[in-house]
């Protein structure tokens, strides 16, 4: 069946698949990371990129492919990270400013505004490289609007621009001598390559799977090593321009003096700067004269290589668990933790968790849906499937997954297990759920990122199933009577008396009602009452606030926990939709981790 027009709808399940494709193959372009500096995230700026994009669309509701691709790259600007990702930005900028005041477009109309996105990518750039993501890019623009006038179908137009894309790309390194040096293509084209892949997998198969693919190989890494002192420029530096007539040539010309890799991307109101710099504080400066400035952000790029030269040498562990651990998405990117869904479904329409309807969609179709949204555990397929997918490019997988006392998620991939090296996968019930369980996966991944083996992994994933504490309090027992959790006439009663049950997740990971409060404060303040009675005696404490759309409830427990603890870093998270159709909307809660 041809696909002769692009409308809203289809443009936001393209760019979701593309985003999943990139986020799974981050770790790959990190390691053939080596343009402009070999500080091995580009994969991960990427990726944290089009998973910025991604959330922009899910909670675009314009059907029209002009409002559609604005809210993308709205959120492209915004959410944009390092070099790639800032050229990215600036490419759906293009493409949006060409879309503008269309409901839906041809093949042709299509042709134009990939040439203008082009353009764009181009000029937000203050020296151009060519064997880059923009050569890519070029070369891949110039085919669809070279074909675009031959066939008016989507379908054979993107297998035709993914062919183009991909010889670009395997001669980036004739055309950049740095990566035929270091024996890589570069990572950035790479990746916009990936993207492709992403949609042409959409417009194929017509829906969006689980898994798009971690790789059909092991990526070898870049050959070339640099010593951190030859990285002229220290500080990758960016920050996010809100303003009124903002003039990018202008704010470019002034920066361009203060280190290179320069891009000033966006539009006369919104506008993001990348740039390599000794000075960061002067870029934000000069910065201000423009607009309010927020979203700065410095990374030290000589640590960040001295960092990824020792992890080239440390004993690859990979994270698996499922869409039941609530930790903020950058932090499941940035260290590659795979995710295997839940479904979540109103009526006949299906969704799936943290990928195609983050949390915010989901209450907002929990208010105005004529159906009761109905969840369903991955099978033991799909947790093969993202086992054997990991475990071909990692030595060792940890799988940590949502307390099997509570679900039949656990007993489906203990199943999955049993069809992979006993040795190589360890899967383990975590006996908690969604922040109790994110600690859990969080504690695991900064082990593997100080460099631990694998039985140091598992005893530290041991010790923190073993001290999580979980305590969270339910707004409305409406859906727990719903799920059959709660008897109907008890559950009537309570609501009558406005009781706020607070449940904890005992040692055998059940959930159980330890105390009932009258009113929302009450049951705040007892929960930290909880919270204080088990902190007693501990040190370095660990915390994190968990809420179903009730933003203002956990930023209470948020101070009260600075305030008690100094605990600067919590960890603030939306319950995951599959969730919150059991909690409901309002409930809060907190999870800590402390060492006796």
């Amino acid at each position: 069946m041809k696909i002769k027009y692009l409308d809203g709808p289809g443009l936001k399940q393209a760019v979701i698949a593309a985003s999943r494709r990139v986020i799974l193959m981050q770790e790959k372009l990190n390691r053939i990371n080596v343009f402009p500096v070999p500080d091995n995230d580009t994969g991960t700026n990427m990726a944290l990129t089009m998973q910025s994009i991604a959330e922009g669309a899910i909670s675009c509701h314009d059907k029209t492919v002009a409002g559609m691709s604005r809210c993308m790259a709205d959120s492209a600007l915004t959410g944009a990270r390092g070099n790639s990702g800032a050229i990215l930005a600036q490419f759906f900028q293009g493409l949006a400013e060409r879309f503008q005041g269309e409901h839906r477009v041809t093949a042709i109309q299509f042709g134009d505004a990939v040439i203008q996105a082009r353009n764009s990518s181009y000029d937000a750039i203050a020296e151009p490289e060519e064997g880059t993501i923009l050569t890519v890019i070029h070369d891949w623009a110039v085919l669809i609007k070279g074909r675009c006038h031959e066939s008016p179908d989507f379908k054979a137009l993107f297998r035709e621009g993914l062919r183009a894309a991909r010889i670009s790309l395997k001669e980036t390194p004739e055309k950049l001598k740095l990566l035929a040096k270091a024996e890589v293509v570069d990572a950035g084209a790479q990746g916009f390559v990936h993207m492709l892949e992403g949609v042409y997998h959409f417009i194929h198969s017509g829906k969006l799977e689980k898994a798009v693919g971690i790789g059909d190989a092991e990526t070898k890494p870049a050959k070339i090593e640099y010593a951190p002192q030859e990285i002229t420029f220290q500080y990758c530096t960016e920050c996010f321009i809100a303003g009124k007539e903002i003039n990018r040539r202008q704010l470019r010309t002034q920066l361009k003096s203060l280190g290179n890799s320069l891009i000033v991307a966006g539009s006369a109101e919104k506008v993001r700067v990348h740039i390599h710099t000794n000075e960061p504080k002067v870029v934000f400066r000069i910065a201000g004269d423009y607009g309010k400035v927020s979203k700065q952000k410095i990374d030290d790029m000589r640590r960040q290589h001295a960092q990824a030269r020792e992890q080239r040498n440390t004993a690859q562990i990979a994270l698996v668990t499922d869409s039941s651990c609530d930790l903020p998405s950058d932090f499941f990117i940035r260290h590659n933790i795979q995710m295997v869904p839940v479904q979540i479904a109103f009526g006949t329409d299906s969704f799936i968790d943290k990928i195609t309807i983050t949390p915010q969609e989901f209450y907002r179709l929990l208010e105005r849906s004529k159906h009761e949204p109905k969840t369903s555990q991955p099978s033991p397929g799909e947790f093969l499937t993202a086992y054997e997918e990991t475990l071909a490019h990692y030595q060792h997988v940890v799988a940590i997954h949502l307390s099997g006392a509570l679900s039949g998620t656990l007993q489906a991939a203990q199943v999955a297990s049993r069809a992979t090296p006993a040795k190589s996968l360890q899967v383990i019930d975590s006996k908690n759920v969604s922040v109790g369980l994110g600690l859990i996966v969080a504690e695991a991944a900064h082990a593997i990122e100080e460099g631990a083996g694998i039985e140091e992994v598992l005893e530290r994933v041991r010790w923190a199933r073993d001290n999580v504490k979980f305590y969270i309090y339910f707004d409305t027992i409406e859906y727990l009577i719903r799920g059959g959790r709660l008897h109907k006439a008890k559950g009537l009663v309570a609501e009558k008396l406005h009781v706020k049950p607070i449940l904890a997740i005992d040692g055998k990971g059940e959930a159980e009602t330890i105390m009932h409060a009258v009113g929302e404060k009450l049951a705040l303040r007892n929960i930290m009452k909880l919270v204080r009675q088990d902190i007693v005696g501990k040190r370095n404490l660990r915390f994190a606030v968990a809420h179903a759309n009730a933003p203002k409830k956990a930023e209470w427990l948020c101070k009260q926990i600075q305030n008690d603890f100094e605990g600067e870093n919590t960890m603030v998270v939306d319950v995951s939709p599959a969730l919150g159709a059991h909690a409901g909307p309002g409930a809060a809660g907190v999870a800590f981790l402390g060492e006796s």
